[in-house]
């Protein structure tokens, strides 16, 4: 999709972009850097906890959001040992990473934050834009 139809939705629905759940007890939202383009495509949304969060709150978030989209039948193709838990996820992997049934869309799921302040992140991907990039093509 060409960046410019990608910021005209979210002007448009601006709204309802600001507080999305993936699951009991979580509210998501768009920022204005939510997407990501590359030579004026999107390729990438990313989303974020509206609000900043307590590692109880993040754990909580990161546990319901993965079994909504599971719920959703996407499959989980990797997911860190504690995927769960912000103190201990490796911080340059994603926590969890679903792909849909059609292979179309990747979702990364990860946490990021220290001491008291945590939020959680969802970021979408073209399937076939990520399987390119991360084969180095």
């Amino acid at each position: 999709m060409p960046i410019d139809d990608a910021k005209a939705i979210l002007n448009k629905n601006s709204k309802t972009l600001k507080k999305l759940s993936f699951g009991n007890g979580t509210n998501y939202s768009f920022r204005n850097r939510s997407f990501v383009e590359r030579d004026n495509k999107l390729v990438s949304i990313n989303i974020w906890s509206k609000q900043n969060l307590t590692l109880l709150e993040a754990t909580n978030y990161l546990k319901n959001t993965r079994s909504h989209f599971e719920s959703q039948n996407y499959k989980v193709v990797y997911a860190q040992e504690n995927w769960s838990n912000p103190n201990l996820i490796m911080k340059n992997l994603p926590g969890v990473r679903f792909v849909d049934e059609d292979k179309t869309v990747l979702i990364e799921l990860y946490p990021r934050g220290q001491g008291t302040v945590y939020n959680v992140f969802v970021t979408f991907y073209n399937y076939d834009w990520f399987i390119k990039r991360a084969s180095g093509k």
